[in-house]
């Protein structure tokens, strides 16, 4: 299946689609368990903090074929998403646990200790001045890209791949040296990220506590990814 996909900003109109897509693709994502309107608060303080890559693919006739999410200062991202959009993120966490017992319980035998640990470096970073990407490290400015989403019926439709090429633009445009993107283990996304352009470079832990398959793209190749080869088509 074919036809014109437009990529833009994500924004207020696109919250209950797109996370009602990722609530359908990732159901194995604890992200996923915490209701839909904590979902929609959550995509709301994702697209809303400084830095944020929040992008949406529609078809011709205003469907929503696919979303990306992302960062180009992943750090301070995380700090102003929770600063601007953490009381309402909370409010929507409580009253799902409240009318779900099984999700409260594993929210807190798996996720009390790390949220509370972040808290106090939200607190801890309130009293000192923020500092960005650049400023933390002398290193390559890394940006980060969380979720590429796409429609099961448009995958393999060339979606995945315009939502990353605007994506990879928006870290170019950001000054960036390279995106890491991550994707749980047991999705069947690698080949495809692959063909792309990006390497595979081991596995990480999720700020929420999850595992995921990590990979790579340097932006200063050129446009061509690691190997310095232009991806074919998707």
């Amino acid at each position: 299946m074919t036809g014109v996909v437009q990529i833009r900003p994500l924004v207020g109109a696109d919250l209950a689609e797109a996370s009602a897509l990722h609530r359908e693709i990732l159901d194995m994502e604890f992200l996923s368990r915490c209701g839909p309107g904590f979902m929609r608060a959550y995509y709301r303080a994702w697209a809303e903090a400084p830095g944020a890559i929040s992008l949406v693919a529609r078809d011709e006739e205003g469907a929503l074929l696919g979303v990306v999410l992302g960062a180009t200062d992943p750090a301070t991202h995380v700090r102003a998403m929770v600063r601007n959009g953490g009381a309402r993120l909370g409010a929507h966490l409580i009253l799902h646990a409240v009318g779900h017992p099984s999700f409260a319980r594993d929210l807190l035998v798996t996720r009390a200790r790390r949220y509370a640990r972040g808290l106090v470096r939200l607190v801890a970073s309130r009293l000192s001045p923020s500092r960005t990407n650049a400023e933390v490290s002398e290193g390559p400015r890394v940006g980060e890209i969380t979720h590429v989403l796409v429609r099961a019926d448009r995958q393999g439709s060339g979606v995945g791949r315009a939502l990353l090429d605007a994506a990879i633009a928006a870290g170019r445009a950001a000054d960036l040296d390279e995106l890491v993107l991550v994707t749980p283990p047991d999705l069947a996304a690698g080949g495809f990220y692959r063909h792309l352009g990006w390497r595979a470079d081991g596995e990480m832990t999720s700020r929420s506590g999850e595992a995921f398959v990590r990979y790579r793209y340097l932006l200063d190749a050129g446009g061509r990814g690691e190997g310095g080869k232009p991806p074919g088509p998707r």
